[in-house]
């Protein structure tokens, strides 16, 4: 009687633990780093290149204790649940960390799992935060309208008399009512939880379109910088709330800057293999590749209100009202996608990672 083959398919392995979502790294008797993968990066808020080779020490903090325990060769095993590490130059979070043994050499695995609240930031799962900015948001929906309609039809007046770069400044102003005009319809429907209508999208559309509204209102002392990718595939998202999105992060970006002469707001694009989160819907785990980043090098964000970053009515701002991030929020998730904010030595990230648009045969877009 012959054995019936099997059905199981042949996994590259390699791939699979690259793909998985919990930060895991490989390293060596003498703690050297050996291997991480995309979740590794993604929690330490370095590349690959910039860990392999270092003392996991030097790349992930914790309590000496933890330290200790990890260097002794006695120590086959080891987890501790909450153990407060800090990764990167961000603040001390919270994860569950563990390592197991790996072969005969000494190798160890690493495994790290950000305890809830960090996963929560990094899943995106910042609901009630959007809904509580939807709310505040449909009640000034309506007295905003008005005023649209007139800044329009003066733009309008002024288009006829105005020279060419009169003209392209009135053509601004009128994309930029009709765009406000048509996000406000959408957020009336906020409070009903009715999503925005995702299609395939090229992202440096909002990108050319928010940052052209931003350096139309000459920040001083600020200059920008671009670090595109130039085969990023389409994304999954809608243009104009994409659009808000890219504006409340810039113009949060060049107000953070203070006047400051030497201030800079960079904004870039990137592809991150392996990056998906499972959303709790039932859908298991959505590819998240897409990657656009805001980034300036101000003072960064008081360390008192970063844990509620994303919650509405939370601002630094004298004059503010604490709902442009809360807005943000809601916007990156409603197009299924996740808002992180990161602390980077000098540099205050934030970083949305979105869908890509289905493309036949995985072809890329440039």
């Amino acid at each position: 009687m012959n054995a019936p083959s099997s059905s199981i398919p042949i996994f590259d392995h390699h791939e699979l633990i690259q793909s998985h979502p919990v930060a895991t790294l490989l390293v060596d008797r003498g703690g050297i780093i050996l291997f991480v993968n995309a979740a590794a990066e993604q929690l330490c808020n370095m590349s690959r290149s910039a860990m392999v080779g270092r003392v996991v020490y030097d790349v992930i903090g914790m309590d000496r204790s933890y330290r200790q325990r990890m260097s002794d060769p006695a120590t086959s095993a080891l987890f501790a649940h909450r153990a407060e590490i800090s990764v990167g130059d961000r603040k001390s979070v919270f994860a569950d960390l563990q390592m197991v043994p790996y072969g005969t050499s000494g190798h160890r695995i690493l495994a790290l799992v950000p305890a809830q609240s960090e996963a929560e930031l990094m899943g995106g799962a910042i609901g009630r935060s959007g809904r509580a900015a939807g709310a505040a948001a449909s009640m000034l929906a309506h007295e905003i309208k008005n005023p649209l309609a007139g800044i329009k039809g003066a733009a309008q007046l002024l288009a006829r008399k105005a020279d060419a770069d009169g003209e392209r400044f009135t053509n601004l102003i009128c994309a930029e009512v009709d765009r406000i005009t048509t996000l406000i319809d959408q957020m009336e429907h906020f409070s009903r939880g009715q999503p925005i209508a995702c299609e395939a999208i090229n992202l440096y559309q909002p990108i050319h379109q928010a940052s052209e509204a931003v350096r139309a209102r000459q920040h001083r002392g600020v200059s920008f910088s671009e670090d595109f990718d130039p085969s990023l595939p389409l994304v999954h998202g809608n243009h104009d709330a994409m659009v808000q999105i890219l504006l409340n992060l810039l113009t949060n970006a060049c107000e953070a800057l203070g006047g400051r002469d030497d201030g800079v707001v960079r904004i870039a694009t990137a592809y991150r293999h392996g990056l998906s989160i499972d959303k709790g819907d039932g859908r298991g785990r959505i590819a998240l590749p897409i990657e656009v980043s805001v980034s300036d090098n101000g003072p960064g964000v008081p360390s008192d209100i970063r844990g509620d970053l994303f919650a509405p009515f939370v601002t630094t701002k004298r004059d503010g009202r604490g709902l442009g991030l809360a807005l943000v929020a809601k916007l990156v998730r409603d197009m299924g996608g996740t808002v992180q904010h990161v602390r980077d030595g000098d540099w205050t990230r934030f970083r949305v990672h979105l869908p890509a648009a289905p493309s036949p045969k995985g072809v890329r877009h440039g």
